[in-house]
């Protein structure tokens, strides 16, 4: 395939490694506002067409996929812009500012017949996967409640970065680090019938909430989320208590520390019985997502992560801003 990138910033260049890296597509152009983000780019991929206009992505019939990896209010714009333009898409979460114009992406992309994916890559960090497989297989009997921690130590500056400004992130911590705990949850527990949160302004001087602290309650039990611009130290902790076991997720590699997964079987009066599997590799998860999104397209592989599963996310996070909207003055696009 010829793939069209649009942002060149981390995410979308963590894209294109992985494509170069596996060398059966090839990024044929890439496009940001800022022109030299999007020549540095094309340098590293030998030299592919590039320009400061997403719309020249869009529109070149050479493309067979584009990649969405833009700051949040351009997410669903471009997205479908592509599919209008019969392209495929993975756009980057949480794909846009709210359920509105997901849905009309997600529609887009029924109506044509295309693929139209969230990137949530946390579902293939190998710890995660394998701890999803062991549920599946019913190990753990039924799932009680999930416990969930996710944190950024933060960094000179941080306030100043695009995340902090609502009008191109649509919110703080919750919209950012938070959609991706309530991406695993959504999944491993289906929906929720009763959503309540807390949103603060702890720590930085910005216009977003930097922590969001959320109980969610359905049929499948109970899940407790905590996600946070102010843990001080990268952290990442995702616990799922069974009938009949535990899986405990820790650290997702890199500055989150080993990616480990522990299974602790129950055994009445005793302590329970612990196996422990360690992921040292470099994370594997942009590659396995990518592979997951070509199979898609070609029929060999369900989708993983669809553009219905992001608008499910997006539902909770706009039910949660709308509930602090109607007691405190938090900022809402």
């Amino acid at each position: 395939m010829k793939i069209g990138i649009i942002g060149a910033g981390i995410i979308g260049t963590k894209r294109a490694e992985v494509i170069k890296l596996l060398g059966r597509d090839t990024v044929f152009r890439v496009a940001d506002t800022d022109i030299s983000k999007a020549e540095s780019l094309s340098n590293r991929l030998n030299n592919c067409k590039y320009s400061d206009n997403w719309q020249d992505v869009v529109s070149d019939l050479h493309i067979n996929a584009v990649i969405v990896s833009t700051t949040h209010n351009r997410l669903a714009e471009i997205s479908k812009s592509a599919l209008i333009s019969g392209k495929h898409v993975l756009c980057e979460k949480p794909l846009g500012l709210n359920v509105k114009e997901i849905t009309n992406c997600v529609n887009e992309a029924r109506k044509r017949g295309l693929i139209y994916k969230t990137g949530y890559n946390h579902r293939f960090h190998p710890a995660i996967f394998k701890a999803y497989k062991i549920f599946v297989k019913g190990k753990i009997g039924n799932i009680m409640y999930i416990k969930s921690t996710y944190g950024i130590g933060g960094r000179p500056g941080y306030e100043k970065e695009w995340r902090m400004n609502p009008m191109l992130s649509g919110g703080g911590e919750l919209i950012d680090q938070g959609s991706h705990l309530i991406d695993l949850v959504l999944w491993f527990m289906g929906t929720f019938s009763s959503i309540k949160a807390e949103l603060t302004t702890s720590y930085w001087p910005v216009r977003v909430e930097d922590n969001a602290f959320l109980l969610l309650r359905g049929e499948n039990g109970i899940a407790e989320l905590h996600a946070s611009w102010t843990e001080w130290k990268n952290r990442f902790i995702f616990e799922v208590y069974g009938t009949e076991a535990y899986l405990k997720v820790n650290g997702l590699g890199g500055s989150y520390g080993t990616e480990t997964l522990v299974l602790g079987l129950r055994t009445p009066g005793m302590a329970p019985k612990e196996r422990v599997w360690k992921f040292s590799e470099p994370d594997p998860s942009w590659k396995r997502e990518w592979i997951n999104f070509k199979n898609a397209i070609s029929g060999k592989e369900k989708l993983l992560g669809t553009g219905s599963d992001g608008l499910e996310t997006m539902k909770i996070i706009e039910n949660i801003y709308r509930q602090v909207e109607r007691t405190e003055n938090v900022k809402r696009v």
